[in-house]
């Protein structure tokens, strides 16, 4: 199982790097003028400048109704495949070019365009229908604004289009994405209309006909009405050590649409969680994990650390890092990227990407002021951490391009290089690494484990998630070290239901 899970991290690590292009076309059909991306598809248009009335959406469960198909114009031209039908007025001005359909075995799209006079698109109707799981569907739903549970009992607004009622999203200029899923036959129909009061739109959109086949699949539970994970104390033994997991659970299960961007930050008995952007605050007793509130944030956040003075700082790439103490913001600055901030909290790390980029920062008479820190020997970087030693660099290195934790201490003077298994499995992607009273420990994101080291740099051995938390192919997303010396993880986990994603907390001893 475990070498199972090696490849399978490997394999998703390469794909990942390379980029993974769904079979789905681009993602913003609106935003690229020359070249439409895909996105959503749905419903039957009101006239002109006429607002989507409220239809009835089925309860969660349902099958939505299939309507016949419309009497299309003899005068139309007609595009049909295995997943929908559509007509279309080529007078209107509306062209389907051999390149902007795309049909396969399991979906199809298609943009339907009218040129502006320098030859680019200046109006878009994308439809798609693909065979997808619900929560591919589910999350483009929330993606994208959609009330999950509004949607589910029927009260989000609909259009009917293709004879399926569709969900109803206004994106602002004109803009406007329908969205419907026929649940037993598992595909997800998506339309998107870049101007909706175009004259010519209602036209197509009343041409449209979805058509599916299939009886047999079944959508999991709604996240609401699903099972949360359910967690015990585990153990694993590493060389000499055991390593301890008590899982934290929550006052209230968190659900999560992002697998990777979550983090965490324990100040005393307070936890503070950011995940999907959101900063909320519990209170910690070494046992569970009690809400207390949500933090608003002006920007979309993924890097949580302590500060100074029982601050936390946040920060990512082209937002200003900010120091907030749990009721209102302290301070905030332009310039650094991702921030690492060392204990004390009154210097720290800006980093992205390129280690020949990174800056130090320092906080000093009010201002932040930063200095370039460049960290020779890494090429690009996955995470830094600054823990009360040394700062702990985690990437490629220039030499090889494998994966290593390169130890530096404060002046920038590479101390240790920590590697993956000698003779073996290197190191996937470090979310966090830290030194110990017995040597240095990080968890690997992708490898899904828990690595231990020696002090002087010795490979120990990793404890597998599954041992150790007792979770399935979680993403272990980052961790910070709580007053006792004992270090709470947070990862994202799917429900063994399907129902969602969850975000979980542990508590790991021992090392």
């Amino acid at each position: 199982m475990c070498n199972l899970k090696k490849y399978l991290a490997l394999f998703v690590a390469v794909v990942m790097l390379l980029g993974v292009v769904g079979c789905n076309a681009p993602s913003d059909p609106v935003s690229d003028t020359t070249q439409p991306a895909e996105t959503p598809t749905q419903a039957e248009t009101p006239t002109q400048g006429e607002e989507p009335t409220q239809a009835e959406t089925p309860t969660q469960g349902e099958e939505p109704t299939q309507g016949e198909a419309p009497v299309v114009d003899a005068n139309l031209t007609v595009h049909e495949n295995t997943y929908f039908t559509v007509g279309y007025d080529e007078a209107d001005g509306w062209t389907l070019a051999e390149d902007d359909f795309y049909i396969s075995e399991t979906g199809g799209n298609a943009y339907l365009r009218i040129l502006d006079e320098d030859g680019y698109t200046g109006l878009l109707v994308f439809i798609e229908a693909y065979e997808e799981s619900a929560s591919y569907y589910r999350e483009e739903l929330y993606g994208n604004g959609v009330d999950l549970k509004a949607y589910a009992e029927g009260t989000w607004p609909t259009e009917e289009i293709g004879g399926l009622q569709m969900a109803v999203v206004d994106k602002g200029d004109g803009e406007r994405y329908f969205y419907t899923r026929n649940v037993e036959a598992g595909i997800s129909y998506t339309v998107n209309v870049t101007d909706w009061e175009h004259t010519s739109v209602p036209a197509v959109l009343k041409n449209i006909t979805f058509t599916a086949s299939g009886t047999d699949n079944i959508d999991p539970p709604w996240p609401w009405e699903g099972v949360p994970f359910a967690g015990a104390t585990a153990s694993q033994t590493v060389g000499t050590h055991t390593l301890t997991a008590e899982f934290m659970p929550m006052s209230e299960p968190k659900v999560t649409y992002e697998t990777f961007n979550h983090d965490i930050a324990v100040i005393g008995d307070r936890v503070y969680l950011l995940s999907d952007y959101a900063l909320s605050l519990y209170t910690y007793d070494s046992a569970a994990l009690s809400f207390v509130k949500d933090i608003p944030l002006d920007g979309e956040y993924d890097v949580l650390e302590q500060g100074a003075d029982g601050n936390i700082i946040v920060s990512s790439f082209m937002e200003p890092v900010i120091g907030h103490d749990g009721e209102t913001a302290q301070f905030s600055y332009e310039g650094p990227d991702k921030f690492a901030v060392a204990p004390d909290g009154t210097w720290g790390i800006s980093w992205f990407f390129s280690a020949d980029e990174c800056q130090l920062y320092s906080f000093s008479d009010g201002a932040l002021t930063g200095t370039p820190f460049p960290f020779e020997e890494v090429d690009s970087i996955s995470q830094v951490n600054i823990d009360d030693q040394y700062i702990l660099v985690s990437g490629s290195a220039k030499e090889d391009d494998e994966q290593y934790v390169f130890v530096y201490d404060y002046s920038g003077e590479l101390q240790l290089k920590l590697g993956g298994e000698p003779d073996g499995y290197g190191l996937g992607s470090i979310t966090y690494a830290t030194s110990t009273p017995n040597g240095f420990l990080a968890l690997d994101g992708n490898m899904r484990e828990v690595v231990l080291w020696t002090a002087d740099g010795t490979w120990i051995g990793a404890a597998d998630d599954a041992d150790l938390f007792g979770t399935n192919y979680p993403w272990i997303a980052a961790a910070d070290m709580a007053d006792d010396g004992s270090i709470l993880v947070v990862m994202s986990e799917t429900r063994a239901d399907d129902s969602a994603d969850e975000v979980l907390v542990f508590r790991l001893s021992g090392f």
